[in-house]
């Protein structure tokens, strides 16, 4: 009898355990998460914007009231407030640009769901949609200063950038670090100069990605196109490049928006 009683005494006390610790577990706060911006919530109240979009597969030049030079390239978005001209030199972008900054007494910010870049006079591109997680930002000329959009949970503390220098951004896992890459890759693309050598089905669509400001996917079995051992475009847009590409490479494609479909 003594004995069914401890074993009854012994359940009591795991099963009083268990409740304890289901308890602490429900009153533990939650783990932060990175804020969720919208382009909404970045526009400033009670000030209109101006829309320009950037048409899928070719590059789009808006000349800013200050004579600040913008390209947009495909699918990319630029809001530009209508009191720009009055020193509110402050745009949002969602998507793929070139900036080609002029000098002036007020700075000029551009501001994405992931990254703010303030500069004074300078050039440099930023890659940073709304709907992906991450983003990127080249300086190529001058310098500026790029941090994260959003109040971060780990480091708040921008970085100052001069030619040659990037940032390399992930609104998912709050990460943003600071890399070097080769600027002549940057002027090569403003030149507009298309190069294509010893290319495989998969490095020609990681190219038009970053070419183009693109998503590629791939269907079908690639692995018996040939290479694209050379090939130049000039001033080419994304339909002229597959174009020619498919023949040589025999897949089919489909322009959807921003997004391309390769089928081998």
């Amino acid at each position: 009898m003594k004995k069914s009683r401890t074993w009854l005494y012994a359940l009591i006390l795991v099963a009083l355990g268990v409740i304890v610790l289901l308890t602490w577990k429900l009153r533990e706060p939650a783990s932060p998460k990175t804020p969720v911006h919208t382009i909404a919530e970045l526009k400033t109240p009670n000030v209109e914007y101006q829309q320009h979009q950037g048409k899928t597969g070719v590059r789009t030049e808006v000349i800013l009231p200050d004579s600040t030079s913008v390209i947009l390239n495909a699918a990319s978005i630029l809001y530009v407030p209508t009191n720009y001209a009055s020193g509110n030199r402050s745009v949002i972008l969602d998507g793929d640009a070139f900036f080609d900054v002029k000098p002036g007494k007020d700075s000029f910010t551009v501001t994405s769901v992931i990254l703010k870049a303030t500069v004074l006079g300078t050039a440099f591109r930023m890659r940073s949609f709304s709907s992906q997680q991450g983003a990127t930002f080249y300086q190529l000329e001058g310098a500026s200063r790029v941090g994260k959009s959003y109040h971060s949970a780990t480091d708040n503390q921008p970085e100052v950038l001069e030619r040659g220098q990037m940032v390399l951004a992930n609104r998912e896992i709050d990460l943003m670090e600071k890399e070097t890459y080769h600027p002549e890759e940057l002027e090569t693309w403003l030149s507009d100069i298309l190069r294509i050598q010893n290319a495989n089905p998969m490095a020609v669509s990681r190219l038009l990605e970053d070419w183009f400001g693109v998503e590629v996917e791939m269907h079908g079995d690639a692995s018996k196109a040939r290479i694209i051992t050379e090939a130049l475009f000039f001033n080419a847009s994304l339909d002229d490049v597959l174009s020619n590409l498919s023949d040589q490479q025999g897949f089919k494609y489909k322009i959807d928006k921003n997004k391309v479909i390769l089928t081998f």
